[in-house]
Parts: structure tokens; sequence; C-alpha cells
């Protein structure tokens, strides 16, 4: 078997099963049900995120949905946050983000344990499909976004394999970093890079940029350059992804050796980052009943 044979195993098996698939359209279902019954048809409802980029993986998702109302919606950004916080909050348990009410109740879905919904509000800008989101966090009490234009982005990169490998990774290694910003590290380490489609090489392409230059990169949000995303990822957590990257490629060593690679993606009982526990297959997780932006 090959590198790339095994890194396209790989990301066969993190495909998501159908019945997570249904999984996930019973619980996006759930909540427009319940915000079309407490707002009517003003706002629209439909996927964000991952499962809309094509980068999910079975070992952690989530889902993200948005609420946009519309333009002539007269209420004040955080108006409109508080009454959808408040309704959700009626019937699920809530955690507040940034710039989402994250839900953590949920039932009958066969998920990963940390498994939840991010509820995104947010109203349209006149004119155009950009929006405006409520900041809860931060110096900004709002942002302006666009959800089709980070979607198009991702999908039309060509990377699309090579981010759901590095969150794959990400995972396996138990660190932590902002899917989204991740998602853009990629696209711009892979920028004008040749072999995107050579799994193999483009992995390690951006594991050398991580350990040469996460720290220092600026990225921003491609629907709007004022949004400098990189911000929203401490310092710590970008010097952690940028060491566990150069103990990857001293794992890896320019190699073809299946079982180094099999290390750094957190099998065979070891791992790629020294010092971390062996990675363990996580067993389907039972959730209970009734995303995000990228700084949710």
């Amino acid at each position: 078997m090959t590198i790339n044979d095994y890194l396209k195993g790989l990301l066969t098996s993190q495909d998501l099963t159908t019945q997570q698939e249904s999984d996930l359209q019973k619980h996006k279902d759930e909540i427009t049900k319940f915000l079309r019954a407490e707002f009517g048809e003003a706002p629209v409802i439909k996927y964000a995120g991952s499962r809309e980029k094509g980068t999910m993986i079975r070992d952690n998702y989530d889902l993200d949905v948005v609420c946009y109302f519309p333009s002539s919606d007269t209420r004040s950004l955080k108006e409109i946050r508080d009454d959808v916080s408040a309704r959700l909050g009626e019937r699920y348990v809530l955690e507040p983000k940034a710039s989402a009410e994250r839900i953590r109740d949920l039932k009958g879905a066969t998920a990963p344990a940390s498994y939840h919904i991010d509820v995104v509000p947010g109203r349209f800008i006149e004119g155009t499909k950009d929006v405006f989101l409520h900041v809860q966090y931060g110096d900004r009490e709002r942002m302006q976004t666009n959800l089709k234009t980070h979607i198009d982005f991702i999908v039309n990169s060509g990377c699309v394999d090579v981010i759901r490998l590095m969150k794959l990774w990400i995972c396996r290694n138990n660190l932590t970093f902002k899917t989204f910003v991740l998602e853009l590290f990629v696209v711009q380490a892979l920028s004008g890079f040749a072999k995107k489609g050579d799994l193999k090489a483009a992995v390690i392409k951006v594991f050398e940029e991580m350990e040469e230059n996460l720290e220092s990169t600026q990225l921003v949000d491609p629907a709007n350059t004022n949004n400098i995303v990189s911000r929203v990822v401490s310092a710590t957590d970008k010097s952690l992804l940028a060491d566990a990257a150069s103990d990857a490629l001293s794992t890896i060593d320019g190699s073809d050796d299946l079982s180094k690679w099999k290390s750094v993606f957190g099998e065979g009982g070891n791992r790629g980052v020294p010092g971390v526990l062996p990675y363990v297959t996580p067993a389907p997780a039972a959730i209970v009943n009734p995303s995000g932006p990228w700084a949710a």
C-alpha cells in the first residue's frame, strides 16, 4: 500500500454513514421546524459549516444552522440574537458562543460525544447577500460576512481532501484549533502548490507551512477583508499546532514508511505527538434531542 492509498483510505473511513447523515437531516429539520414555529417564514434557515463545505469528518463533527432575518427587520442585532436565544432556551440547553447559540442537549443521534448544533442568528444587509452577525465577545458588537462566499471559497479551493486529513490529524492528536481558520490556512499553504492532488506531498507541505509560518500568518475572511480571522486563535494554540506539525514531520522523516504515517494519524498504538495519550477511536455516543461562522 502506498502512502497515498493509505491517506485515501483514511478519507473514505471518515465519510459519515447513511444513518449519521439521516440523523443530521433529522436534527436540522427539528431545529428548522422549531424556528419556523417561533418566527414564521421570515428567516432563511439552512445548513452551514463543514456540512456544506464537504470538510466534515466522522471522528469529530457537529452541525451549523444559520437563521438569517430579512434586512427589513428593524430590531438591533443584539435584540435579534437575544430573541432567538430566549426561544431556543425554552426547549434546549444552550451555551453562548461569540456569534452563535450552541445547543448541547441533542437526542437520538449516533455521533461523537462532543456533537452539538450551533444556531447562528443574523440579519441580511439590504441589497446584498451579506449579513451582519452580533458578536458577544471582543471589541466589536457586529461582524459583516457572507456564508455563500465562505462555502464557495473552500469548495473551489481544490483543498477539501487535505483539509479533512488535517482536521482528522488535529482531532486524533487532541489538539484545539478553529475549523475555519484551519481551512483558510490549508488553502493559503497550498496556494500555487502544483501537487494538491498528491495527498502525501500536500500533507507534508501543510505540515511544513505550519511549522514555519503558522504563528505569523495573517488570515482574512474571504467575504470581508476587515475580519482578520487568525486573531480568533490564541498564540498558545498556534504554538502547540506548530510544534505538533514539527513532530509529525520528524516522525515521517520524508519516508514512505507506512507505520510512521499511521503513527502520525493516531493508528497502530503510537502517536505523532510525543507526550500525548494514544488515540482510541471513540465509541458512538448517544446524544440527548432538542453551526456557525468562523468566530463562533
